[in-house]
């Protein structure tokens, strides 16, 4: 087999060489993804995304958050109470729902 054939061969497989090399990371984030939940947010977040419980439900808070810059969701998720008392208008409305 010539060094052309054997680079080609190579080539054909580096997709499955990079997917394997990254499914273990994923994996790793989700554990990790899992425990940040189980300890900061399933006191007040229903697991199953849909429902409110203390916490209004996470699925979807993206899009609800759509009409504000990323960084907003961001604050509110820290420290939600500070953006409520400076008045912003998706804070405030989010905690009178």
């Amino acid at each position: 087999m010539n060094i052309q054939a054997v680079f080609w061969r190579l080539l054909a497989l580096l997709p499955l060489l990079l997917f394997t090399m990254a499914a273990p990371a994923q994996e790793a984030n989700i554990e990790e993804g899992k425990t940040l939940f189980r300890n900061y947010c399933a006191s007040c977040h229903n697991k199953n995304m849909k429902d409110d419980l203390t916490g209004p439900a996470l699925g979807g808070v993206e899009e609800r958050w759509a009409d504000y810059p990323p960084e907003d969701l961001y604050r509110w998720i820290r420290n939600s109470q500070a953006m409520i008392n400076e008045g912003h208008p998706r804070a405030v409305e989010m905690r009178e729902e």
